[in-house]
């Protein structure tokens, strides 16, 4: 997904979405239909809608979420692991809370600098992951900013809200903000995703909003 909407960003053309992945999080976020042949009659008979992109390190866009740490330690051993479906998620989730670590980021914005220790940073897009859970209750593909969140606590209140779609979390485990620019550093080299493609370990990550960047196929 990431690389046509590389392909199609700034252009006149739109990108319709077929469902074809292990949680097609963009597609729920997008309402569209999981099934092939309803998912085809949003690309013919839908409406076009501009979206924004997230520009990273000056040379990936993110439509939908991208993170470090945590998350993006998930992806790495999905890809690796032969096993999918919800079997093959559910051995991934248990490899990978087994061996959580934190790290040290530091996370400079427009206005200010952040200093936390977090087990992930989600550069957010969009609102939610292929599962369902909410990550970014402030969410909204095209209002000219992404979203922050730094997670700093793995707290079970904290999972529930994100299941029962909750729009606030408290801010001393899981903070946070808007922003159209961001640069995250790290203090170790930590996983990194985008759009649910592992991009290996990194110790920084710059990220600037593209508004309006992208036209998309949504249904009517």
């Amino acid at each position: 997904m990431a690389l046509v909407s590389k392909l199609v960003m700034g252009s006149s053309m739109a990108m319709g979405i077929i469902p074809a992945g292990s949680a097609n999080g963009m597609a729920k976020e997008l309402n569209i239909p999981v099934t092939p042949e309803d998912a085809l009659d949003v690309v013919v008979n839908g409406k076009v809608n501009p979206c924004d992109l997230i520009g990273i390190n000056d040379k990936d866009v993110c439509l939908h979420l991208s993170d470090i740490g945590l998350n993006a330690r998930l992806i790495k051993y999905f890809e690796e692991s032969p096993l999918r479906g919800k079997l093959g998620y559910a051995r991934v989730l248990f490899k990978t809370l087994s061996r959580r670590e934190r790290v040290q980021v530091l996370i400079r914005t427009e206005k200010e600098e952040i200093l936390e220790t977090a087990f992930m940073v989600v550069l957010a897009n969009a609102s939610k992951y292929g599962t369902g859970a909410v990550i970014n209750p402030l969410g909204a593909i095209s209002d000219g900013y992404f979203e922050v969140v730094i997670v700093k606590k793995l707290a079970f209140s904290e999972l529930l809200k994100m299941l029962l779609k909750i729009q606030r979390f408290d801010p001393e485990k899981i903070q946070c903000f808007r922003a159209t620019e961001v640069n995250i550093t790290t203090a170790r080299r930590v996983h990194f995703q985008i759009d649910g493609e592992y991009k290996g370990k990194v110790y920084s990550v710059k990220a600037k909003i593209l508004p309006g960047q992208i036209n998309i196929m949504l249904p009517r």
